[in-house]
């Protein structure tokens, strides 16, 4: 893996985290500190363990042995905990810009907050460092509308970023090929938990992701035909907005199918394939257009996104709730 991807994901984490902070500025104290049964339990304690996990790994990859994790301190400003974030960015930016490929590839091993210690390529440390932060900002979206706060206009998603700041990034193959694959795993994990669960759990009603467990995974397998649709069709077909209640092995089914399309169309590309112009119509009155690796990896980060809604959702049925860390991926690997 190069830099290269590395820098965009991070370009989009850093976008996301501005975007946080500005919905959260004006908040008062109770809304900031409100309890809530999903994350880290708070809004200021979730933008806390975001810069914390931000600040740990990258005292890892720089200072080595077991460096100390932040736990959440009560009453810190939020302006205290913007600095902290962009002075680690910083740092984190000018450690990237140093790896060439090899460095990346390379095992670097670190023992975490359990003391227990492990040696995983840094390419995939810093992967997992990106992904984490779209996990808790969805949990912290959803925080923001229970406590009346405001909410993003379009949403925290990397398309979004890209939309608002259109570019070709140099993006690889590799990389998104590593995304995928560990998305791909998460996504069966939940669906194992799924099938196990009755009609009554699957179909209960949230004010988060796309309303139920059952109607959240079977976005996720839209969106993976909705993009493929528009990768060797063309625009022209409207992002499904209805569907029915599939059960859980046929969803199985229609996501395993939508991969191996995806893993079919990307076997046959080259990294500079990924500049591609992707035209896509979400909406008969919308029509956007993307570099083609952009769209995949929006599919990557926009499954971590509903994931965590997913796993809240778990939760609130009394069913199992999966850890789904890309770093936990890493070392099945």
């Amino acid at each position: 893996m190069s830099p290269a991807t590395l820098k965009e994901l991070f370009a989009h984490t850093d976008w996301a985290r501005d975007r946080a902070f500005e919905l959260v500025r004006g908040l008062l104290d109770e809304q900031l500190d409100r309890p809530f049964e999903m994350g880290i339990g708070s809004i200021r304690n979730t933008l806390h363990h975001i810069w914390a996990a931000e600040r740990v790994w990258l005292d890892r990859w720089t200072k080595g042995g077991q460096p100390p994790f932040t736990f959440p301190e009560a009453d810190i400003p939020i302006a205290t905990l913007l600095d902290r974030f962009t002075s680690t960015a910083a740092e984190r930016d000018a450690v990237v810009a140093g790896k060439c490929d090899a460095e990346l590839a390379k095992p670097l091993t670190f023992t975490n907050i359990k003391g227990e210690t492990y040696s995983l390529p840094l390419a995939g440390q810093m992967m997992h460092v990106a992904n984490h932060g779209i996990h808790h900002r969805a949990q912290l979206v959803n925080m923001l509308r229970h406590v009346g706060g405001p909410l993003p206009k379009m949403g925290l998603d990397y398309i979004f970023f890209r939309l608002e700041q259109p570019g070709t990034p140099p993006l690889e193959l590799d990389a998104l090929r590593t995304y995928q694959a560990y998305s791909d795993w998460a996504t069966c994990k939940l669906l194992f938990i799924a099938s196990k669960l009755s009609d009554e759990q699957l179909d209960r009603r949230f004010e988060m992701g796309i309303g139920s467990i059952r109607d959240t995974l079977a976005h996720l397998c839209d969106a993976e035909n909705w993009w493929y649709w528009n990768w060797t069709q063309g625009p022209g077909k409207a992002f499904p907005t209805q569907r029915e209640k599939l059960p859980i092995a046929e969803l199985s089914r229609q996501l395993d199918e939508a991969w191996s399309n995806r893993d079919h169309f990307a076997g046959g590309l080259k990294d500079a394939d990924l500049q591609r112009t992707v035209h896509a119509q979400p909406r008969p009155d919308r029509r956007v257009s993307f570099p083609l690796g952009v769209t995949m990896i929006q599919l990557c980060g926009h499954a971590t996104h509903h994931r965590a809604q997913i796993l809240n959702m778990l939760r609130h049925v009394g069913a199992e709730t999966p850890a789904l860390d890309l770093v936990l991926w890493l070392r099945e690997q």
